[in-house]
């Protein structure tokens, strides 16, 4: 094997930075200064490299890796440097330089390390070695303060054992870095609210000033990884001393900063693109250059408090918070219709003029009313209303359970099948319907590999058979319906702007462009008191944390978010108000209404008298995360 061979790669979580997205972030951390600079995950040496090429001309570097294939690469690459040394071991226990870095940069592996392993020759360790080789490091740190080694020691004493190793990497970089020095990392947007990261976060906020965070927006950096990433770059300071730098620039690039294999948008190199972020004074997203936007976010002291509480609250495990899900107020998330053939089953209405698919020559059909089912399919089919109107839709599912063509009739009748026995089981379709399904029967799909309609994977179990081969279904027909495509209340699984949740009218059909929600306990919270909490500012402030971000900023909602969601535990009187301000979203989306919903799900949260701020914070927390994707 090589140290480029991708199925090692993964097996090791290499996910090695290259020098462009390197260049950035050496760029942003203003390497130039640095007397000293560490990698303890260096790989094949791309950081190196990269803080040569933006600067760091007399730096005294070291790198580390136990991978000796990625070392081998980065020896050869550079060779004949005096001020580099590589060294092959695993950085959570060989011997670290004693000193303190003025930089330390890494890109670290993402794997969890459960159980000893051997990759190709290389022996991975154990979570629990990990965990005792980081402590024992932190406590060998002879210039650390007393504050600092206790801070450290006891981040890493708490992260959880199922993090990622990327977790103790980010603590033991840290546990390296002089007070005044740099930190310069790449991390998964993850690390913003999920659990594991906690401890990491609550250490950065006492021990750094992060002054840069550079979201990859559209997961261009990384070809073989499915997750977005940060660029992120703090500032050392004493443990619980007031912030030197009470600002960072956030930014959001995409695809377009990528100017010939260099990640500086219409700037020349990248220290003028760090030169005009810099330059960031507006708390909003402005232009910065091609595939870049960014803003300036200050820490207030008067704010610390209650943004604190609402990062605690969002980032909380919920042993550790006093909360519910949808699951124990008796409701269920799922995804919407999904017939396999939205062309052939999704027709139009007008009246009682029914509209095929422009795909078919029979344009027009006399389907029975009683087969159309009104169904929402696209979010172009919706108003601004939270409650969907049956009777404004005007997409329709052609549901045929029971319905059946002449030609199956006839070919029911050739295989000796009772003719009052299909009678009974089926009523005959009209000619012109008959007509359209031949049609969509004999056609074959427009994209590789090409199949009949009847053969789709999520058709052809559509046509069934009894045990003597008798008829008991068509490839037209689609199975019984589940509350899933008949919900209460749905989410668009793709929001350009702020998800909101709609409350739907009975027996409308939901496409699987949503997620859907439905009742499933006699003493299920009313179905009003749903839609509001789902349309409060702490739901969406905690969808904005969690939730994927696309291509383009779009919000990616899916029924595993909604099921994850934290609640309050409401007593009686806060679900009768949550039921009341639903009923009163139902008919109007009026601002005033979403504020009492706001106040009194942050009420259940904290405490009434800090409920007006706790919801200002989550509306801020909220809007920028929205900023920062749109």
């Amino acid at each position: 094997m090589n140290a480029a061979d991708p199925a090692r790669k993964k097996q090791l979580g290499q996910y090695f930075t290259g020098v462009p997205v390197a260049r950035l972030l050496l760029a942003l951390a203003d390497v130039k200064d640095a007397a000293t600079l560490i990698d303890p995950m260096v790989g094949v040496g791309d950081m190196l490299q990269a803080a040569i090429e933006v600067g760091s001309t007399g730096a005294s570097m070291v790198g580390i890796d136990l991978d000796p294939l990625a070392v081998k690469v980065a020896t050869d690459r550079f060779a004949g440097r005096p001020s580099m040394e590589l060294r092959c071991q695993d950085a959570f226990s060989g011997p670290l330089p004693t000193h303190q870095f003025a930089m330390v940069v890494t890109n670290p592996p993402y794997i969890r390390y459960q159980g000893r392993s051997d990759v190709d020759g290389v022996e991975t360790p154990t979570t629990p070695t990990v965990r005792r080789g980081l402590i024992a490091a932190i406590e060998a740190r002879a210039d650390l303060s007393a504050a600092a080694k206790h801070l450290f020691i006891e981040t890493a004493r708490s992260y959880p054992a199922t993090a990622d190793v990327a977790v103790p990497a980010w603590i033991l970089a840290a546990s390296l870095v002089a007070e005044d020095g740099t930190l310069a990392v790449v991390v998964p947007q993850a690390w913003l609210s999920r659990n594991y990261a906690a401890p990491l976060r609550s250490m950065l906020e006492r021990s750094f000033d992060v002054t840069h965070l550079v979201e990859d927006g559209d997961a261009s950096w990384f070809d073989d990884a499915q997750v977005r990433t940060h660029l992120l770059v703090a500032r050392r300071r004493p443990v619980d001393a007031p912030p030197a730098h009470p600002t960072t620039v956030v930014a959001r690039a995409t695809g377009a900063l990528n100017d010939g294999g260099y990640l500086r948008g219409g700037f020349s190199d990248e220290k003028e693109l760090v030169a005009a972020l810099n330059a960031v004074t507006s708390p909003h997203n402005v232009f910065v250059t091609a595939g870049l936007v960014a803003r300036r976010e200050v820490r207030s002291a008067t704010a610390a408090g209650t943004t604190a509480e609402v990062a605690g609250l969002l980032s909380a495990h919920e042993a550790e918070m006093p909360g519910r899900t949808l699951e124990s107020y008796g409701w269920q998330a799922g995804q919407g219709m999904r017939t396999g053939a939205n062309d052939f089953f999704y027709v139009s209405r007008s009246g009682h003029t029914v509209t095929t698919s422009a795909r078919w020559t029979t344009r027009h059909v006399s389907l029975p009313m009683e087969t159309l089912l009104p169904t929402v399919r696209r979010q172009a089919d919706l108003d601004d209303r939270l409650l969907v109107d049956r009777n404004g839709l005007t997409s329709a599912l052609a549901n045929l359970r029971g319905w059946a063509t002449r030609a199956d009739r006839e070919a029911a009748a050739r295989e000796g099948w009772d003719k009052d026995w299909w009678n009974s089981r089926y009523r005959l379709l009209p000619d012109d319907v008959c007509e359209w399904i031949q049609e969509a029967e004999a056609s074959v799909t427009r994209t590789p590999p090409h199949r009949r309609l009847p053969e789709l994977t999520a058709v052809a179990p559509n046509q069934k058979v009894g045990r003597s081969g008798e008829p008991l279904g068509y490839w037209y027909q689609l199975p019984p319906l589940a509350r899933r495509h008949q919900p209460d209340l749905f989410i668009p699984r793709v929001c350009g702007g702020r998800p909101y949740a709609r409350a739907s009218s009975d027996g409308v059909v939901v496409d699987a462009n949503f997620a859907t929600l439905w009742a499933v306990t006699d003493n299920a919270l009313p179905a009003p008191a749903v839609l509001a909490l789902l349309n409060s500012t702490w739901v969406w402030a905690n969808l904005e944390q969690n939730c994927t971000v696309l291509g383009g900023g779009a919000l990616k909602v899916e029924a595993t978010d909604l099921r994850r969601l934290r609640l309050p535990d409401f007593d009686d009187l806060a679900v009768a108000e949550l039921t009341r301000l639903g009923k009163a979203l139902s008919k109007t989306t009026d601002t005033d209404v979403l504020a009492e919903v706001d106040w009194t799900v942050a009420s259940a949260l904290s405490r009434p008298d800090r409920a007006d701020g706790l919801a200002s914070a989550l509306g801020e927390m909220a809007t920028r995360g929205l900023e920062h994707r749109s």
